[in-house]
């Protein structure tokens, strides 16, 4: 079965206010076509992001350490 890649857009901001789309990727599990694997965050020229407060959903940028909020989590 092959694997199916899924994108999304989240909206985020940063320390300053200022509004930043944030892409979501996620891929199926091997076997289990239906069933994602965990979100993979990325902005900009696809600069990875690290989820760094679930609970908050806090993300913070893996190579200049910026901290970007999502709007509306639900974490």
């Amino acid at each position: 079965m092959p694997h199916r890649v899924t994108h999304s857009q989240l909206v985020a901001r940063d320390a300053k206010g200022r509004q930043h789309v944030i892409r979501v990727t996620r891929q199926s599990i091997p076997g289990s076509p239906h069933l994602h694997g965990a979100p993979h965050y990325s902005w900009n020229d696809g600069e990875q992001l690290h989820l760094v407060d679930a609970k908050a959903g806090v993300l913070e940028s893996a190579v200049t350490g910026e901290r970007l909020t999502l709007e509306d989590w639900r974490g």
